[in-house]
C-alpha cells in the first residue's frame, strides 16, 4: 500500500512541473514572475532560473529540478525540455502502473528506448557542416536564443558569442564564462553591447583631481588599507592638554606618509585596494600622480591578478617589484549616471568584458542568462560537431521509429514503446499549443510526413505552421539533445524504482 502512496505522489508532482513549464517553451512561451526570497522580482521564460527560485521540500520535485540545473551546467540549453520529458515519462509510467505494469519491465524499457534513441539520432537525423563550422555554430545559437525573452535581439546575441568563443582555449577544464565577465548598464540603446578586451569595474577614482586617463599605467593591487590603525572598540585614550592631541594627529600623518613613501618608491602609475584610504593618504597620492580607486569587489581584484600576472599585497612593508603590472590603457567613462573604469590589454591573458545595455534590470539579467546559454551552446558545438532538426522534428522522428519497433514484440514492450513513442510528442504538440493554432491535425499531418521519410519536417515555433526545418535554419545540438534524454530516462527510471521515502531518524 506505501508502494502505490509513493508512486502516485511522483506521478502527481510530475504533473505539477510538467503543467508549470509547459508555458515557456518556444518562441510564442509565456513568462514567469517569480517573487525571490529577497524580495527581487525576477522576469523570465528560463527554465532553470523558474525551477532554482521554486522552494519546494517534496524530494521526487528536487530530484526533477536538479535535472534542470545538471543540463545548464554540463551543456547550457535544453533545461526545460529535459525536466518536461522527465515529467511526461512518469505521467505515463503512472497510467501502466494503475494498469498493472511492473516498474521494473518499465525501467527496463526505459533503457532500450534511450538506446535505440541516441543510436537513430547520430546515425539518421544527424548532419555536420565541416566546410564552414562558423555556419553550424550560428545556426545552434540562433536556435537556442530564439526561444528566449530577447529572442528579436538574437542576431546581437549570437554575434557576440561568436565573437566570445573565438577566446576560448581548447582542451581548458574552465567553464567558457570563466574567460569573461559580463557588465550590465541600464542604458537604453540594446545595440550599442559590445566586447571589451579588458575589465571593467563599477568604480571612479577616489580624488576628483586625480588621472582618469593613463597610458601604459603601471598597476599595483592590495588589500590592505593605506590610513592611520586605529585602536580596538573598547580602548580609551585621555587627553588632557592640546599639544597631546596635536601630537596624536601628527603621529597618525606620519604614519600614513610613511606608508605612502613606501608605496611611492615602486613608481605604480594605479592603485587598487579593497580596503579604505585615507583622505590624507589621497591627497599625497594626488600630488604624486598616483590614481586610487578604493573599495573595490574582492571579485574584481582577483580577476585583476589574473589578467595582470601578479599578486594581491595584503601588506604595504611587503611590496616588491614583481608585484607592480602593466597594462595598455587605463581611463574612466561616465555612462548613465554611473562611473565605470576601463583597463585594457594584459600581457598574460586575453581577458574580455561583455557589455550589456539594455532599458531595465530584467531586460539586461534575462540578457546575461541568455548569453551564458549561447556560449555555453555554441562551445558544445565547437567541441561536439553535429546539428539534428528542430521545432520538434527529431522528437517526431524517433516516435516513429519506436512505433515500427513496437511491431517486433509479442509482450509487455509492444505497449511500452507505443507509450513512450506517444510520450515523445509532447514536445511538438506544446509548440504548436504555445502558438495558439489547432494541434491534432498539425500532429497528424507532420506524422504523415514522418512515415515517408521526411524526417526535417517540424513546426515553426512563431506561427505554428508545418515547414522543412532546413528552410528557416531550426537546427538544434545533437550532443544536447542526447543529453536531454539521458537525462530524462535515466531519472526518470530512477523515481520510478522508488517505493518508499525515509525521512533521517536518529537512534539513542
Amino acid at each position: 500500500m506505501e508502494e502505490n502512496i509513493v508512486q502516485s505522489n511522483c506521478f502527481e508532482v510530475a504533473n505539477t512541473i510538467s503543467s508549470l513549464l509547459k508555458t515557456t517553451l518556444g518562441p510564442r512561451s509565456m513568462l514567469k514572475m517569480i517573487l525571490d526570497n529577497q524580495g527581487r522580482v525576477i522576469i523570465t521564460n528560463d527554465g532553470n532560473c523558474i525551477l532554482r527560485e521554486i522552494d519546494l521540500k517534496n524530494p521526487i520535485a528536487k530530484s526533477l529540478i536538479e535535472l534542470s540545473g545538471t543540463q545548464d551546467g554540463e551543456v547550457g540549453d535544453g533545461t526545460t525540455t529535459v525536466v518536461i520529458l522527465a515529467s511526461e515519462l512518469l505521467k505515463m509510467a503512472g497510467i501502466l502502473v494503475r494498469k498493472n505494469f511492473n516498474p521494473n519491465v518499465i525501467i527496463n524499457c526505459y533503457l532500450k528506448v534511450l538506446e535505440e534513441s541516441v543510436f537513430f539520432m547520430k546515425n539518421n537525423i544527424s548532419f555536420s557542416s565541416k566546410n564552414n563550422r562558423n555556419e553550424e555554430i550560428n545556426r545552434a545559437i540562433l536556435t537556442a536564443i530564439g526561444t528566449k525573452l530577447v529572442g528579436r535581439f538574437s542576431r546581437l546575441i549570437c554575434e557576440l558569442t561568436l565573437k566570445a568563443i573565438q577566446f576560448l582555449k581548447e582542451d581548458s577544464i574552465l567553464k567558457p564564462i570563466d574567460y569573461f565577465k559580463i557588465q550590465k548598464i541600464p542604458i537604453y540603446n540594446i545595440q550599442k553591447s559590445k566586447i571589451i578586451p579588458g575589465v571593467i569595474i563599477s568604480k571612479d577614482v577616489s580624488h576628483p583631481k586625480m588621472r582618469k586617463k593613463i597610458l601604459n599605467p603601471k598597476i599595483l593591487l592590495l588589500d590592505c588599507e593605506i590610513e592611520y590603525k586605529k585602536g580596538e572598540t573598547r580602548s580609551n585614550l585621555e587627553i588632557s592638554k592640546g599639544e597631546q592631541w596635536g601630537k596624536l594627529m601628527k603621529a597618525e600623518e606620519d604614519y600614513e606618509f610613511y606608508i605612502c613613501n613606501i608605496i611611492k618608491k615602486f613608481k605604480p602609475d594605479l592603485i587598487f585596494t579593497e580596503k579604505n584610504v585615507s583622505d590624507i593618504a589621497l591627497h599625497y597620492f594626488y600630488k604624486s600622480n598616483i590614481s586610487v580607486i578604493r573599495r573595490i569587489k574582492r571579485s574584481d581584484n582577483n580577476k585583476l591578478s589574473k589578467m595582470l600576472g601578479i599578486n594581491i599585497v595584503s601588506c604595504v612593508e611587503k611590496i616588491e617589484f614583481s608585484d607592480i603590472g602593466e597594462s595598455k590603457k587605463f581611463s574612466v567613462k561616465k555612462i548613465g549616471d554611473e562611473y565605470y573604469s576601463y583597463i585594457i590589454g594584459f600581457k598574460y591573458s586575453n581577458y574580455k568584458t561583455i557589455l550589456l545595455f539594455a532599458p531595465s534590470k530584467d531586460i539586461l539579467d534575462e540578457m546575461e542568462r541568455n548569453l551564458q546559454d549561447g556560449i555555453a551552446v555554441a562551445n558544445v558545438t565547437k567541441s561536439f560537431p553535429g546539428l539534428i532538426p528542430g521545432g520538434g522534428a527529431s522528437e517526431l522522428s524517433v516516435s516513429k521509429i519506436l512505433c515500427e519497433k513496437s511491431k517486433n514484440f509479442r509482450n509487455y514492450n509492444f505497449y511500452l514503446y507505443k507509450a513512450i513513442a506517444e510520450t515523445l510528442e509532447i514536445i511538438p504538440r506544446i509548440l504548436i499549443e504555445n502558438c495558439g493554432v489547432e494541434v491534432v491535425q498539425r500532429i497528424v499531418t507532420m506524422k504523415n510526413y514522418h512515415e515517408k521519410g521526411f524526417y526535417f519536417i517540424g513546426i515553426e515555433g512563431r506561427g505554428g505552421n508545418i515547414i522543412d526545418t532546413r528552410k528557416i535554419g531550426i537546427f538544434e545540438v545533437l550532443e544536447i539533445k542526447i543529453h536531454a534524454y539521458k537525462l530524462a530516462f535515466e531519472n526518470a527510471s530512477m523515481l520510478l524504482k522508488i517505493d518508499r521515502i525515509v525521512k533521517g531518524i536518529s537512534i539513542t
